[in-house]
């Protein structure tokens, strides 16, 4: 068996999307002086590798902690989705070849291989996005989520955020900034990406792992 860590760490200063705080991690208490060391944290619910709710974007969406923790675990596939895949196909064309694994999938995780990018101002823009065809195809199945390497499901200068509405409204989560999806040497695996169990969660940051 095999277990892969798909998860960036959380750290000072960490990359974020743009106009969200940036992350602080304080030092507490320590060991030498309190006896004790322990760690403030100042961060958003979704920096780092995490989990997009519908109540991110619906106003009557669901939090992640109304969710079963069923939810957050099952069967995956990853589907290759650099720019070079794509290659101006039609998204809902492009996942239509994949359609007999999507629908024994619980979770799809679309590989652009942008995470190779993380920590440079590169990785902020023009990374391969979901549009509203592919977005509408997925909605489609029955899912549990969709994940990807890079920022953000939409296209990086969005306003409407329509692949986001379209999958949210369905319930299909969204996981984004995943890292080291090329570790996988399967097409299908178990995907895990358990939230934090806070109240009222529009998003969290989570600790993906893909086993096989």
């Amino acid at each position: 068996m095999h277990l892969i860590d798909l998860t960036h760490p959380i750290e000072t200063n960490m990359p974020v999307f743009p106009g969200t705080p940036q992350v602080k991690i304080l030092q507490f208490s320590t060991v030498a002086k309190e006896g004790f060391a322990e760690k403030e944290l100042f961060l958003g619910t979704h920096v780092g590798t995490h989990m997009d709710a519908p109540a991110h974007m619906l106003e009557n969406g669901k939090t992640l902690d109304q969710f079963f923790v069923s939810k957050f675990s099952g069967q995956a596939c990853i589907i290759p989705f650099s720019h070079d895949d794509l290659d101006g196909k039609n998204q809902a064309d492009y996942f239509a070849d994949f359609e007999d694994v999507i629908r024994e999938s619980d979770f799809i995780i679309l590989r652009t291989g942008w995470s190779e990018k993380w920590g440079s101002d590169d990785y902020y823009s023009g990374f391969p996005a979901l549009d509203k065809a592919g977005a509408q195809f997925l909605g489609g199945f029955r899912l549990n989520g969709i994940g990807t390497d890079a920022i953000s499901i939409d296209k990086h200068n969005s306003t409407t955020y329509d692949t986001h509405y379209e999958l949210l409204k369905n319930e299909i989560l969204i996981i984004e900034n995943l890292t080291g999806l090329e570790q996988i040497r399967t097409q299908k695996f178990r995907f895990i990406a358990l939230p934090l169990k806070i109240a009222q969660a529009d998003g969290s940051p989570v600790r993906a792992v893909a086993e096989y």
